[in-house]
Formats: structure tokens, C-alpha cells, sequence
């Protein structure tokens, strides 16, 4: 999951608008949310021309947070319509999040559209908060997952995530070839895959090939940097709190 940096209250922008703490309503947010983190749903990482503001706390848990620009992300309707995270509880402490975690490191992006928990996290802390979120979105479901083996768990039939990540992936592996042979530059990968989304999917497949994670940290608006080293590869975030580095 992309780690994302949302802008801090008071930041101006290009166009001269100032963040502000509150949106009343909070749709007044949505365009400098999109302008902050690109058009792409910060769970799933689809592009989106519809994209939600989510309230990361339902409203329906801290009625006081619904106009709170803190309290801000943006989501599909898949990620946050009532099969997935809608109303769920949500404690900051217990989950990782893209906007306060390097959720690269959380999370491994695999062939078919598989997500799954990182197998580098071997902390059982680590895993759980990772696993949280997993949870709170549905970001594991896929046909013949046993996780969701029942009819009030099993897969939504127009939950497609999984087949678009899978369609992300088949078109990277095409682009990897093409760029291994030098038919097309880490610029046109990066332009390919702003075009369609699943930043994670793309970062996974050309995860040996520095130049071209450098192209889509820079044209995926809002990807932390700080969640990168030198070659560009996952670091922890939080590397001053030594209970949860991530």
C-alpha cells in the first residue's frame, strides 16, 4: 500500500488555497485532497475519477471529527462502502495507516492480485496492525480465499479489486520486458502506470530497477519520500519510536 504525506494544516498551495482544520461540508475537502494525493483511492490504489472523502474515523464512532481535515482520506466506494471498512471501528494505536506508516512494509503485492501480510513483519505486534487494516478493507478478498469462507464474510460479487491489481500486474510484467530491452524509459513505465493506479503492484515488479521506482514515487503525487532510502527501496517511517519503527 502506497505510504502516502498529506499536507499539514496551513500549507499553501501553487493556486494560493490554504489547508485549512475543517471542511463543512467535508466534500468541500475532496478537490484539495486529490490536488495533496492524487487521484487514486489511498487503500486499493485504483484511479478513480469518483473517489470518496473517507472519514478515517466514522463519523458514526466521532461525530466531531466529520468536518476535521486530520480526520481525512481518500477511498473508493469499495474500500469504504458497507462490505468493507463504511462504520468499523477504527483505533489509530492498533492499525497501521498509509498516512502514518510506511504501509510498504506492511503489506506484498503478489501475481493474481494477491495482497497479503509482509513476510519480513515477524514482529506478532507488526502483524497485527497490519493485519487490521487488511481486515478493515477487505483488501485480502478473492475468490477461493478461506478467510472469507461464509455468506455474511464471502466476496462482494462486484468486489474487483483483486482482478484489477491482477490486471496491473500482467500489464507490468508486459512493460518490464519492454523496458529490459530498452523498447521504452523508467519515464513512460511511471506515465503507464499513473494512467491506471496500483502504484504497489508497479513498485513490486520493478522493484529491482531503481531509476524507475524513483519515476513513480515522483509523478504518484503524495508518495512519502521519507519511506524510501537512497535506492529507493522501503524504510521504516517512524524510526525515532522504538516500539513500532514502521
Amino acid at each position: 500500500m502506497r505510504p502516502i504525506k498529506k499536507w499539514d494544516i496551513g500549507h499553501k498551495t501553487l493556486e494560493g488555497k490554504i489547508v485549512t482544520s475543517t471542511y463543512n461540508p467535508h466534500t468541500l475537502a475532496n478537490p484539495l485532497l486529490q490536488q495533496n494525493l492524487d487521484h487514486f483511492c489511498n487503500y486499493c490504489e485504483i484511479f478513480s475519477s469518483d473517489l470518496e472523502v473517507e472519514h478515517i474515523v466514522a463519523t458514526s464512532k466521532n461525530d466531531m471529527l466529520r468536518t476535521q481535515w486530520g480526520n481525512f482520506l481518500l477511498a473508493c466506494g469499495r474500500c469504504n462502502g458497507k462490505d468493507n471498512k463504511s462504520n468499523k471501528p477504527v483505533n489509530l494505536s492498533f492499525m497501521y495507516f498509509p498516512h502514518i506508516n510506511n504501509t510498504m512494509m506492511a503489506f506484498e503485492y503478489l501475481e493474481g492480485g494477491l495482497v497479503r501480510i509482509h513476510p519480513n513483519l515477524t514482529n506478532l505486534n507488526h502483524q497485527n496492525k497490519a493485519n487490521a487494516l487488511l481486515d478493515l478493507v477487505g483488501l485480502d478478498k478473492y475468490p477461493g480465499n478461506n478467510k472469507y469462507p461464509n455468506a455474511t464474510t464471502r466476496l462482494h460479487p462486484n468486489d474487483k479489486r483483486w482482478e484489477h491489481r491482477r490486471t496491473a500486474w500482467e500489464n507490468a510484467v508486459i512493460k518490464l520486458s519492454e523496458y529490459n530491452v530498452g523498447k521504452i524509459t523508467a519515464e513512460t513505465v511511471a506515465k503507464f502506470a499513473h494512467q491506471r493506479g496500483f502504484f504497489s503492484v508497479w513498485f513490486t515488479v520493478f522493484k529491482e530497477h531503481k531509476d524507475v521506482k524513483v519515476a513513480l514515487v515522483n509523478i504518484f503525487r503524495g508518495t512519502a519520500m521519507d519511506s524510501f532510502d537512497d535506492d529507493f527501496n522501503p524504510i521504516p517511517r517512524n524510526p525515532t519510536n522504538h516500539i513500532d519503527s514502521i
